[in-house]
């Protein structure tokens, strides 16, 4: 499935899906989950969303200068956003883990295979059974890992219910 920056997708989406609001420079932290400690590892530049049918995948965060300026992949469901602080949580995830994640850049074709390296990545901090990568042959479908993808944030989900919705009239009008 193709993916794609929100910002190309939808240039408007601040004013028309967010209500105004903005999760870009949102603040990352992860968030030691056998402690209270939170490190600030990035900030969200922004958002990558399925071509195909308009679903939010992954943000794009932007680590700083502690890693130059490397710029990563964060799935959507494995974040817990708090609108208030500007911030974006996520349980179990270290700096150093972080600083292994594969690098996302502007120009890099995103392929099963670099996205498998990314879920890798996330799959240890799930709380519960996940699953490893399908067979060779085999087509990789995101609704398999709803763990990764499915953003429990009501008001997120409901950002991008807006976003399909708009993606499904432009749709029918051809």
């Amino acid at each position: 499935m193709a993916l794609m920056k929100l910002s190309d997708y939808y240039p408007n989406h601040t004013k028309e899906l967010f209500d105004g609001h903005d999760i870009t420079n949102f603040s990352v932290y992860a968030n030691d989950s056998d402690s209270n400690d939170q490190d600030k590892v990035g900030s969200v530049e922004g958002v990558m969303v399925d071509e195909k049918d308009g679903r939010f995948r992954y943000f794009i965060v932007d680590t700083g200068f502690w890693v130059l300026g490397k710029k990563v992949l964060l799935p959507v469901g494995v974040a817990r956003l708090d609108y208030d602080k500007e911030r974006i949580y996520v349980a179990g995830l270290t700096k150093n883990q972080v600083e292994d994640l594969p690098e996302f850049n502007d120009d890099l074709r995103i392929d099963n295979d670099y996205e498998e390296r990314v879920r890798s990545s996330y799959r240890p901090l799930i709380s519960g059974p996940t699953i490893a990568q399908p067979p060779a042959g085999v087509a990789y479908d995101y609704m398999q890992e709803p763990y990764l993808y499915n953003q429990n944030d009501p008001a997120f989900r409901s950002y991008e219910q807006r976003l399909r919705d708009h993606r499904a009239t432009q749709v029918s009008r051809f």
